[in-house]
């Protein structure tokens, strides 16, 4: 008889994950992991509901490696916020442009691998993206069409050419006033991918980390089984699941529009943003992407959305390490789907 794990977790995204593990991921019996015991616990952080399952041998050992999980997702959490007035990203925010800012290594690494990231995708995924988010009402939950006058005064303060980083230094400079990062489309999936490392080094061999369901990180699988399942919602209808995947020591993120929208003039607006352009994405419905790595995951979704399903091929065809599902209406008004390298 199978043991199921379903964590019900509502989406901040288009798509609801629920975490199985199913007869067609099972395999022989191991007598020592099956008298693995299970911990789960959830904190509420980073805006989201961060959730962990571990097995292991003794409750004990998961309870500490699982507390030091969530104290590193809470550090990141007050060192990323661009919520809190007392955050390190807000200091460089309010700081950067006069002169350049000292940044935490780690953060400093990560913003260089935003920027990478932003090179990658010909500028689809932006850290620089916080002014038009704000233009179109989607901080404060109040969608409005800005006026073209004030969209482009924004549009000279987006995109990732205007931040200049000194590796000796290990500085951060803004060319402009009024240039804000916004950690929001990557610092999840850095978020799983640290706690990942801490269970890990911890000698956790069996676990899931999942942000909100936006972004998961899969250690080994669960006992028994051959890898976490991961079953995917229709993203105009989350009650019904319309495709699963299977994962073992990588992460999955998705992006979408279904949460995060506004009407105005009979056109619904998403909140995911092309930074190129000033002008909220149409076309794709959500985007998941399977990596090796959470920050690439959640990167990539977002990139995914902005540039569509031809680019996408074309960027998978060199990665096949990498896995997406794309979701978007069709010609016919149809929920239309494209699968790459799965």
């Amino acid at each position: 008889m199978r043991s199921t794990i379903l964590l019900g977790i509502t989406l901040l995204t288009a798509v609801t994950f629920v975490l199985a593990a199913t007869p067609a991921a099972e395999r022989p019996p191991d007598a020592t992991r099956s008298q693995f015991v299970m911990y789960q616990e959830a904190r509420r952080l980073m805006w989201t509901k961060f959730e962990i399952v571990a097995y292991g041998p003794g409750r004990a050992k998961l309870v500490e490696a699982t507390n030091a999980a969530f104290e590193e997702i809470g550090r990141l959490d007050q060192q990323m916020s661009n919520y809190s007035e007392t955050s390190e990203l807000t200091y460089i925010n309010r700081n950067a442009a006069r002169a350049g800012v000292i940044v935490e290594k780690e953060l400093f690494d990560l913003l260089e691998q935003s920027v990478a990231y932003s090179r990658k995708t010909s500028g689809a995924f932006d850290i620089t993206v916080g002014p038009l988010m704000r233009a179109w009402g989607f901080f404060n939950g109040q969608g409005r069409v800005p006026e073209p006058r004030e969209l482009s005064s924004v549009m000279a303060r987006v995109g990732y050419r205007h931040l200049t980083f000194n590796d000796a230094k290990r500085t951060i400079r803004f060319d402009h006033d009024g240039v804000e990062l916004d950690l929001g489309g990557i610092a999840k999936g850095y978020a799983v991918d640290k706690a990942a490392a801490i269970l890990s080094e911890s000698g956790v061999t069996s676990a899931l980390i999942t942000s909100g369901a936006s972004s998961i990180r899969a250690i080994g699988a669960p006992p028994n089984q051959k890898a976490w399942r991961v079953q995917v919602s229709d993203p105009l209808d989350r009650s019904r699941s319309v495709t699963s995947i299977e994962i073992k020591d990588q992460s999955v993120s998705t992006s979408g529009c279904n949460e995060k929208t506004f009407k105005h003039a009979g056109k619904t607006y998403c909140h995911i943003m092309d930074p190129r352009t000033g002008h909220p994405i149409e076309g794709i419905l959500s985007a998941t992407i399977i990596s090796p790595s959470g920050v690439e995951a959640e990167a990539l979704s977002k990139a995914v959305m902005v540039m569509g399903v031809e680019w996408s091929k074309g960027y998978l065809r060199n990665r096949p390490d990498l896995r997406a599902i794309l979701y978007y209406s069709d010609a016919e008004g149809g929920l239309g789907c494209t699968k790459l390298n799965l």
